[in-house]
């Protein structure tokens, strides 16, 4: 008898044909990431959920237009080095703690000048807010830093495949976020500035644990290795250039409900998106292993369209059921003032599953070491939105955002496939130039 591959589980083998899954790639990750999201994906929901009940429809809307351009910046100052972080320890996992300490090097820079150049930003985009909005979103700017030197070890952790610890860890923030918050329901001291300090604290509780885990498990020396400062930087430039039209592509509606519509129209819109992020977890399960599994295997492209095909159906067969769950289910959970939000949550909804459909294919595609193809479609995308934004939302309000977010999606789904699918193996590697032989299996 012909012995299977030892990392391929036999009863997945046994299941499933071959054109559905392949047989070399191991199915454990996804199930316990599967794990992982499911309970993220209801710790979301929860604190989404108390959240608008503790600020009510314009609280909440503060609380987004507080917090939408420090998240802006720290997705900037974060320059795409805990990607390249993932990227780098799948690949050399021997090396991943000096992975890991290089991408904090080259992070610090950036990060201040992502902080300085918000505390400058800030009153020139916020001016029409109350003071009090003003005054959380700088504290907010803390952010910047903190999500990316959070991020960076999770990052080493999920690349070296180690799965199990890193659903656990990433859970820290949502699950102390959400006791965080029922501690508050319980209590008269809830505003806009105690969820935001909420917030930030979770959020350096995870980075903690993270670092601690991190330093004391991965493989390979403490200190930053200058070998892997050119090939870093040039997987985490494309990687950041095309998260800025991804960030913008997700959060410019919510930008522009902030500078034309009054606070109660951004609530209503935000819980909508909210409740369209459920159409994420089970595609998000494929998207978060995409790396590990394809970075250097000798047959990444046709495990690509395998696990982009999986992702797709995921997305497809979530949306549907949110979709006969949302016109009962959402002013259920989140209060019925909160019932006008349905009709745009539905648009959200259909907007939500190309989305996700889009993290995996765009995982795929850093998997495949090319993160440019990423910026391509997202640029794509950010031109459709910035034409069709503003016109639709002065047309139809948020339900113009809506359908404005559901069309730049769909195009960049499109853009995305297209360069999928005419790839050539290896010959589109966009870093392979700058990775040290020793690093790039292709040389």
């Amino acid at each position: 008898m012909p012995r299977l591959p030892e990392f391929a589980p036999p009863s997945m083998r046994s299941r499933l044909p071959e054109f559905l899954w392949p047989s070399s790639l191991d199915a454990r990750p996804f199930v316990s990431t599967a794990a992982g999201s499911g309970a993220l994906a209801v710790a979301g929901l929860l604190s989404g959920m108390l959240a608008a009940r503790l600020l009510g429809v314009e609280g909440r809307g503060e609380l987004a237009a507080a917090q939408a351009w420090p998240l802006f910046l720290a997705n900037l100052g974060g320059f795409g080095l805990p990607e390249a972080v993932a990227y780098f320890a799948a690949r050399t996992p021997s090396q991943a703690r000096a992975t890991l300490a290089t991408g904090l090097v080259l992070a610090v820079p950036l990060t201040i000048a992502g902080v300085v150049a918000g505390v400058w930003l800030l009153p020139h985009v916020l001016g029409s807010n109350p003071a009090g909005v003003q005054r959380v979103a700088t504290m907010c700017l803390v952010l910047v830093p903190l999500l990316t030197f959070t991020a960076a070890p999770l990052q080493a952790i999920r690349g070296v495949g180690r799965y199990a610890s890193w659903n656990v860890l990433r859970l820290i923030t949502p699950l102390t976020w959400l006791g965080t918050l029922l501690v508050i329901q319980g209590t008269e001291s809830a505003s806009v500035r105690t969820l935001a300090i909420a917030f930030i604290g979770t959020t350096a509780l995870a980075g903690i644990a993270s670092h601690l885990y991190a330093w004391k498990t991965l493989a390979g020396t403490v200190h930053p290795d200058r070998s892997l400062v050119r090939p870093m930087l040039a997987y985490s430039a494309p990687t950041m250039a095309a998260a800025v039209p991804h960030w913008l592509n997700l959060r410019l509606d919510q930008l522009i409900v902030i500078a034309l519509l009054d606070a109660r129209a951004l609530g209503l819109y935000v819980v909508a998106v909210a409740w369209s992020s459920a159409a994420h977890p089970l595609a998000m399960v494929v998207a978060h292993n995409a790396v590990p599994a394809l970075a250097a295997m000798p047959d990444s492209r046709r495990r690509a369209d395998l696990v982009y095909r999986a992702g797709a159906v995921a997305a497809v067969v979530t949306s549907v059921l949110l979709l006969a769950a949302t016109p009962v289910l959402l002013p259920m959970i989140f209060g019925t003032e909160f019932q006008a939000a349905v009709p745009v949550a539905l648009v959200m909804v259909l907007a939500g599953a190309v989305e996700a459909t889009n993290l995996v294919g765009a995982e795929c595609l850093r998997g495949l070491g090319r993160p440019r193809a990423i910026l391509v479609a997202e640029c794509v995308g950010l031109a459709v939105t910035a034409v069709a934004l503003p016109l639709l939302v002065l047309a139809g309000g948020i339900m113009g955002a809506a359908v404005a977010s559901l069309v730049s999606y769909s195009a960049i789904l499109v853009v995305q496939r297209r360069l999928m699918l005419t790839a050539r193996p290896h010959s589109a590697l966009d870093l392979a130039a700058q990775i040290p032989p020793k690093l790039d299996p292709v040389a």
